[in-house]
C-alpha cells in the first residue's frame, strides 16, 4: 500500500510539472523567474549551513556552498555530504532538501521545454496561416504588433509578420503569430509565397506595410505585387494599406489595364493619419448646431497651433470635414515664422486660403495676441488642435487654453496631435494616447464597401455591376468616393437623424433636408479637391475643352474627354458655390448637347446615404 501511495504521488507531481511546463511562455517565465530567486536562496540557506557544520572554515564553506548551489541547476547534487550534519538528516528536512533540488531541476528543464514549445508553436501556426484570409504586416514594431493583436481580435483569418529584424520575435509569437524574417520574406521570392499559401488564386490577401521607413513600404509593396502576379494570384482579392510620404503614391499600387497590383489601395502618411484619428477622436459636425431642416446655425471656427507637418495636416482635415450647408469655415493658425509655412501650404494648395478664411498669426502660443484672439472667439469657437510636435509642450499649452475657455464659457475639445499620438484634453486629467494604428482606420474594406455605393450611382447608366464599376475606377476617384463615405456621420448629425432611422425601409429625406445636405456635400466635395491641388477651371478654358469634346466626336465617333476635369493640371469646372451648379450645367448643355445637372448628382449622393449605411452593416 506504501509503494502505491509512493507511485500515485509521484505520479501526480510529475503530472503538475509537466501541466505548468505547458503554460504560455509569458507565465513560464514569471514562473521560473520567481522560483530561481527562492531556488537559489534556500540551497545557499541549506548548504551553507551544511558545509558551515561540516568545515567550521568560512571561505571553504562559501565556495563549496556556491558550487552545490550551482550544480543543483545542473541536476548534480551533493546531498550526501550534508546529510552527515544531524539536522538536515531527519527524514523532514530531507523532504525538503529533495524538493528544493527538484525544483532547480524544473526552472532548467522549463527553459528546455520553452525552446522545445517555441518550434512546436512555430511548426503549428505554418500549418493553421495556409488557411483562410491572410493579414500580412510588413514592418514589425510595437505600433504594428499592437494593430496585429487587434486584428487578431476582430477580424477572422490569420495575422503575419514580415521584418529582417527579428527583435520582437518572441513578442509576436507570444501573441499567437509569426515573424519571417529570412531573405524569401524579405525580398519576398515565389517560394516565400508558397509556404504562407498565397499560391492559391482563390486565396485573400491584406498587405499592411507600416514601416518606419515609407521608402520601404513602396519597395515591399512593389514587390509583393509582382510576386502575386507570378504566381497568378486574383489581384481582385487583394488589399493594400500602406504608409507613404504622399499618399497620392498610392495610385501606383492600384491595379489596373497598364500594370499588376492590389485590388484595394489605402496610402496613407503618418501625419495624414494622426488628422484622420483627430477627426475620429472628435468630430467637427458634433461641435456644431443645426435647424429643423438640416442646415448650420452658425459658422465653424477653429484654432490650430503649430503648422509643420502635422499642423498642415490636421487643417486639411478640418477643411475637408467642416463645410456645412449655411455655414462658413474660418481658421486661425498660430505658428513661428508662420509666413513660410504658409507659403509652402499656398503651393500645394493654393486655392485653400482664397476660398476659406484662414488666418496666421506668426509667433508664439502664449503671446498676448493669441489670448486676446481666444477671449473674442471663445463664443463661437468649435475646435482647437494643438499640433507643436512637442507632447510636453502640448499638454502646457492646452492645460493654459483650457482654463481661460473654461472662465469664457467655451466648450469645444482640444486635441493634441503628433506624429505618433492624438489625445483629447480634459482639464485635470492625463490625456489618454490613441494609438494611431486601428483596425477602424487602417482597415479599408467597411470604407470600400460604402466608397462603392457612391461611386456605382456615377454609372449607374452604364449598366455593369458595382464590383465592375469599382474596379475600373482610378486611384483619385477611389479617394474621393471614400472622403464622401468618411463624412456619412455629419449628414446624419445634421438631419438629426439614426442610422437605424435611415436604413429602415422605404425612407426618404424630406425635401428640404435633402436640399440642405446636398449643398453641403458640393461644399464638401469642393474641400476634398481644393485640399488635394485642385483649382477652379477658366470659363475660357472650359469652352476649348467642349469644343475639343465635339471634334473628337464627330472624328471617331465618341471620346472620353470630360470638358470639366482636366486631372493633369488639377483643373475643374465644379469648384464653384452651390449656387452657380445650375449656369454650369446649362452652360456644358449649350457647349457640347449633353444633358447634365450637377445639383442633381450631388442630391443622388445624398439619397445613397441609407444604401451606403446598408453596405457598412454587411462588412462589420
Amino acid at each position: 500500500m506504501t509503494l502505491a501511495l509512493i507511485y500515485v504521488f509521484s505520479a501526480i507531481l510529475f503530472l503538475l510539472l509537466l501541466i505548468s511546463l505547458g503554460f504560455q511562455p509569458r507565465f513560464l517565465s514569471r514562473i521560473t523567474g520567481a522560483l530561481l530567486l527562492v531556488i537559489g536562496a534556500a540551497g545557499t540557506l541549506l548548504y551553507g549551513y551544511g558545509f558551515f557544520k561540516l568545515f567550521g572554515n568560512v571561505p571553504q564553506a562559501v565556495m563549496r556552498t556556491l558550487f552545490s548551489v550551482f550544480c543543483m541547476f545542473l541536476g548534480r547534487n551533493e546531498i550526501s555530504a550534508i546529510s552527515a550534519v544531524p539536522a538536515l538528516a531527519v527524514p523532514g528536512m530531507q523532504i525538503i532538501i529533495y524538493t528544493v533540488h527538484l525544483l532547480a531541476l524544473y526552472c532548467t528543464a522549463s527553459a528546455v521545454i520553452a525552446a522545445m514549445g517555441t518550434r512546436l508553436l512555430r511548426t503549428l501556426h505554418l500549418l493553421l496561416i495556409r488557411r483562410g484570409e491572410l493579414h500580412l504586416i510588413f514592418g514589425a514594431n510595437e505600433d504594428s504588433l499592437s494593430f496585429g493583436c487587434e486584428l487578431m481580435k476582430k477580424k477572422s483569418g490569420v495575422v503575419v509578420f514580415v521584418d529582417q529584424d527579428a527583435s520582437l520575435d518572441s513578442a509576436i509569437l507570444r501573441s499567437g503569430s509569426l515573424l519571417f524574417s529570412d531573405a524569401d520574406a524579405v525580398a519576398p521570392t515565389d517560394a516565400f509565397l508558397r509556404r504562407i499559401g498565397l499560391n492559391n488564386a482563390h486565396r485573400r490577401l491584406t498587405l499592411y506595410c507600416l514601416s518606419d521607413e515609407t521608402s520601404e513600404n513602396l519597395r515591399y509593396a512593389s514587390a509583393m505585387a509582382e510576386a502575386l502576379s507570378r504566381v497568378r494570384a486574383d489581384e481582385a482579392r487583394s488589399a493594400l494599406t500602406i504608409l507613404l510620404e504622399d499618399e497620392r503614391q498610392g495610385s501606383a499600387l492600384q491595379t489596373s489595364a497598364e500594370h499588376s497590383g492590389f485590388g484595394s489601395v489605402l496610402a496613407l502618411s503618418r501625419r495624414d493619419l494622426t488628422a484622420r484619428l483627430m477627426i475620429q477622436a472628435a468630430s467637427p459636425w458634433e461641435t456644431m448646431r443645426f435647424d429643423a431642416d438640416g442646415r448650420a446655425a452658425e459658422d465653424f471656427e477653429a484654432l490650430i497651433v503649430g503648422f509643420g507637418r502635422t499642423g498642415q495636416a490636421a487643417l486639411r482635415a478640418l477643411i475637408m470635414n467642416g463645410q456645412f450647408a449655411g455655414s462658413r469655415f474660418h481658421a486661425v493658425v498660430v505658428a513661428r515664422d508662420s509666413d513660410e509655412f504658409s507659403g509652402d501650404f499656398d503651393l500645394t494648395c493654393p486655392e485653400l486660403k482664397s476660398s476659406y478664411d484662414i488666418r496666421f498669426i506668426n509667433g508664439n502660443a502664449h503671446s498676448t495676441q493669441v489670448y486676446r484672439h481666444l477671449t473674442n472667439c471663445a463664443a463661437n469657437l468649435n475646435y482647437v488642435a494643438v499640433c507643436t510636435g512637442s507632447d510636453k509642450e502640448n499638454e502646457e499649452i492646452a492645460a493654459e487654453y483650457s482654463r481661460l475657455l473654461d472662465r469664457l464659457g467655451c466648450r469645444a475639445p482640444i486635441l493634441l496631435c503628433t506624429a505618433s499620438s492624438v489625445r483629447r484634453f480634459h482639464p485635470g486629467e492625463a490625456p489618454e494616447a490613441m494609438s494611431l494604428f486601428t483596425p477602424d482606420i487602417l482597415c479599408s474594406r467597411r470604407l470600400d464597401a460604402m466608397a462603392m455605393v457612391i461611386n456605382h450611382q456615377y454609372h449607374r447608366a452604364e449598366g455593369r455591376s458595382m464590383e465592375e464599376d469599382w474596379a475600373g475606377c482610378d486611384y483619385f476617384s477611389r479617394m474621393s468616393c471614400r472622403a464622401s463615405a468618411d463624412f456619412l456621420p455629419a449628414f446624419l448629425q445634421a438631419a438629426g437623424l439614426s442610422a437605424r432611422d435611415v436604413t429602415q425601409k422605404d425612407f426618404c429625406f424630406a425635401p428640404d433636408i435633402l436640399e440642405n445636405l446636398s449643398e453641403t456635400e458640393h461644399m464638401r466635395w469642393c474641400a476634398f479637391h481644393r485640399v488635394m491641388g485642385y483649382r477652379r477651371m477658366p470659363k475660357e478654358l472650359f469652352r476649348r475643352r467642349a469644343e475639343q469634346l465635339l471634334r473628337e466626336t464627330e472624328q471617331t465617333g465618341a471620346s472620353a474627354l470630360r470638358p470639366g476635369k482636366d486631372a493633369q493640371q488639377l483643373l475643374h469646372a465644379c469648384l464653384v458655390p452651390w449656387e452657380e451648379l445650375n449656369a454650369l450645367s446649362e452652360l456644358e448643355h449649350t457647349l457640347t448637347g449633353r444633358t447634365v445637372d450637377y445639383q442633381e448628382m450631388d442630391r443622388d449622393n445624398v439619397r445613397m446615404i441609407p444604401a451606403m449605411l446598408r453596405a457598412e452593416e454587411g462588412h462589420e
